[in-house]
């Protein structure tokens, strides 16, 4: 497995692969795109990122958001979904490379669908 040795700090928005756990199967990892959302500030606090994972299954999910790869400034090859209800914290030497950046325009409805789906229900 390779990973981040070199300590390479990434920015929000920037999309890597990383090794991430399975919902199932939590021992298990799998090698996949993710989206960091935390800022530079909270990035700079410890060797952890939060992210969301990137799926090319389109599920049209109410807290999952569509990107497209003119969304991304790199290499992002097919129409893909953020699941925005998914957060996750991973160590950085789980992140082996980035892929590319998402538009500024796309980062903010991703941080403004994360804090809907974190919002205190009526119920």
């Amino acid at each position: 497995m390779q990973s981040n040795t070199l300590k390479t700090e990434f920015i929000q928005g920037t999309i890597v692969w990383a090794f991430y756990p399975l919902t199932d199967k939590i021992d298990k990892l799998k090698r996949r795109p993710v989206l960091i959302v935390n800022n530079s500030e909270s990035n700079s606090l410890d060797n952890d990122y939060i992210i969301l994972p990137i799926t090319k299954a389109i599920r049209a999910e109410p807290f999952s958001l569509l990107i497209e790869p003119t969304d991304v400034e790199g290499d992002l090859p097919v129409s893909s979904e953020l699941r925005c209800n998914k957060p996750f914290t991973v160590r950085s030497s789980l992140i082996t490379e980035p892929i590319g950046l998402l538009s500024q325009n796309r980062l903010a409805d991703v941080i403004q669908l994360m804090f809907e789906a974190l919002e205190i229900a009526d119920d």
